[in-house]
């Protein structure tokens, strides 16, 4: 395993990454994604998460093919003109543009984990999988690998359900693409905290928050 990042570290550089190279995750490293994401906790101690491991090349590029329609649906904004992304603030473009390499590159990812909870049990659905989903996403930042929260191929649930034979009291929460980064983890730019925590009721701007630096504390977290 190679040399992980601290617990902070990891927390400020653990960007989307979308692109990946060809080599294939190794059975051993994918084993430490799962075995960190089950760590997580869930309500009533249910551990009723379940994941799909798929790497059959046909379904992969079945997944891809299924991506391309809210794809083409969220391009219909600018026109069916994938070019008008190049208008959009930089941090929306290089976002949009890498899920947009995603859609049409998902058949060559090397792995994809579909995460699954039982319907109905929890008041509140995938409160108890997506903590999981965090720690596995936080664990591929920690060896070395990218990922996403990506559920374009969920347009095509049923056709998913079936080929994946899930059951029907199993609710997909999300799609997760893994792989080796082309990208790079780094720091990470978000709206200070200043502007989006309160204090005591929505709106109240909390004193201490309004002290603190506009790119918060990161710089405690990592080298230069």
């Amino acid at each position: 395993m190679p040399k992980q990042p601290g617990l902070f570290a990891t927390l400020y550089t653990a960007r989307a990454l979308r692109r990946f190279k060809p080599d294939p995750v190794p059975d051993d490293v994918l084993f430490q994604l799962l075995d960190a994401a089950i760590r997580a906790p869930s309500g009533q101690n249910a551990q009723d998460w379940r994941f799909v491991i798929v790497r059959e090349r046909a379904m992969l590029a079945d997944m891809q093919r299924w991506s391309e329609t809210p794809w083409q649906r969220y391009l219909a904004r600018y026109g069916g003109d994938s070019t008008a992304i190049d208008a959009l603030p930089r941090s929306q473009r290089l976002s949009l543009r890498s899920v947009e390499h995603l859609v049409h590159h998902l058949a060559e990812c090397p792995v994809v984990i579909v995460v699954l909870g039982l319907k109905g049990r929890h008041s509140t659905p995938g409160g108890s999988a997506f903590p999981a989903v965090q720690n596995l996403l936080l664990a591929a930042r920690g060896l070395g690998l990218g990922g996403s929260v990506f559920n374009f191929p969920l347009s095509h649930e049923a056709e998913l359900r079936e080929r994946l034979a899930i059951p029907d009291n199993n609710q997909i929460y999300c799609v997760l693409p893994i792989g080796y980064p082309t990208d790079h983890h780094g720091p990470l730019k978000r709206k200070p905290v200043k502007d989006v925590v309160y204090l005591d009721r929505f709106g109240e701007r909390w004193p201490f928050a309004e002290r603190q630096p506009e790119s918060g504390w990161q710089e405690r977290w990592l080298d230069d």
